[in-house]
């Protein structure tokens, strides 16, 4: 049953080129829509932002003003006509206060910035301002009223943050585009020069150095001497740009930057293999998506990858490349069963699954609110 009334959805700062966050909120507008459910959107726009210029530093302080002090005005003036509003990213739990802390629901799609600020992870700390924002996102995540979580790990994180959470775990959906036909056959075998895919930013926890040992040991075996591999996302910095130019392969390491839809889709299709090895993950999306392209997942034997995978994949350490090595030359004729495994473990994560659990939240917390 749809939710009887209309949901304000507040979405990121467009300028902060969040795009998985800004995936994350157009997809759950149109996906709640196309089930009935009356939903108006609304962001930080970059008032500021537009007038900053080309200087980094000015665009930054342009940003905080757009989404710290012009922003809460305007959430406080709109969101008092709702009953119910969702905040898509729990990096904006600091807008709690303004939407009105018993109406509202945030999505955490993990916490590791909020750890970093705690202590609990050091790769996450973070410089001084940094975790001053992560301070003023935790009190508004203690005063929000509801959250769903897009992993277990995920929640179980927010309950050891929060105080009696009431979080209900809904995992990220696939785009439409990578929803298949039930009567599509087996995908093929790819053709062409044989490569293995990785598809991330430049996050400690996304391992991408890790990534390039991992193939520098792989190349050195009978059955994937000959492959190459593609890395897609942001710019080579730090760890990783040092792994890359001390590669003794280097130069079999394609490196592309921000690819758009049509040459991820296409990638995901002509891989060997995925290689998914982070340290740890709020979700996972290339996981199911890899999955529903036909493509054979390597990921870490690690929550919540594992979970996410669902059976689906060629586990291993992350961190050893030496074992993860083995592991994968011993699943290499595993990859046709892996691709029909996949199939259909993604299907759990289509939008028909995934998106007609949230009216039910919707209602609670609409039923709780008394304004």
């Amino acid at each position: 049953m749809p939710f009887p009334g209309r949901v304000l959805v507040v979405g990121n700062y467009p300028d902060d080129e969040q795009e998985s966050m800004l995936r994350f909120g157009a997809m759950l507008v149109d996906n709640l829509r196309a089930i009935g459910v009356e939903v108006d959107y609304i962001q930080p726009r970059p008032v500021f932002g537009r007038r900053a210029g080309t200087s980094p530093r000015l665009r930054k302080l342009a940003g905080y003003l757009d989404k710290f002090v012009i922003f809460p005005v305007v959430l406080w003036f709109v969101a008092r006509r709702y009953r119910v509003v969702h905040i898509t990213d729990h990096s904006n739990a600091l807008y709690v206060e303004f939407a009105g802390a018993r109406k509202t629901l945030v999505t955490c799609h993990d916490l590791f910035a909020v750890r970093g600020m705690l202590g609990d992870l050091d790769a996450a700390r973070g410089g001084v301002s940094g975790r001053i924002l992560q301070r003023w996102i935790l009190r508004g995540l203690r005063r929000a009223a509801r959250f769903t979580a897009v992993s277990d790990v995920t929640a179980h994180d927010l309950a050891r943050l929060v105080a009696q959470p009431r979080v209900t775990m809904i995992p990220n959906a696939l785009a439409d585009a990578f929803v298949v036909s039930a009567s599509a056959g087996a995908p093929a075998e790819p053709a062409g020069v044989p490569y293995f895919l990785h598809i991330g930013g430049n996050q400690f926890y996304k391992n991408r150095a890790g990534v390039v040992r991992l193939f520098n040991h792989l190349t050195q075996t009978a059955e994937f001497a000959g492959h190459r591999l593609v890395m897609a996302g942001k710019p080579p910095i730090g760890d990783f740009a040092g792994e890359l130019a001390q590669s003794p392969v280097h130069d079999r390491i394609d490196v592309l930057i921000t690819p758009d839809d049509a040459t991820v889709h296409a990638l995901y299709k002509g891989a060997q293999a995925l290689l998914f090895i982070s340290l740890t993950e709020g979700f996972g999306w290339p996981v199911i998506e890899a999955q529903a392209l036909g493509c054979p997942v390597v990921t870490s034997d690690r929550e919540p990858m594992r979970s996410v995978a669902g059976g689906a994949a060629v586990l291993v350490d992350p961190e050893d490349p030496v074992s993860a090595t083995a592991a994968i030359v011993a699943a290499r004729n595993m990859w046709p069963r892996l691709r029909l495994r996949g199939l259909a473990n993604a299907r759990r994560y289509y939008p028909a699954e995934i998106y007609p659990q949230y009216p039910a939240i919707y209602r609670e917390i609409a039923g709780a609110y008394c304004p």
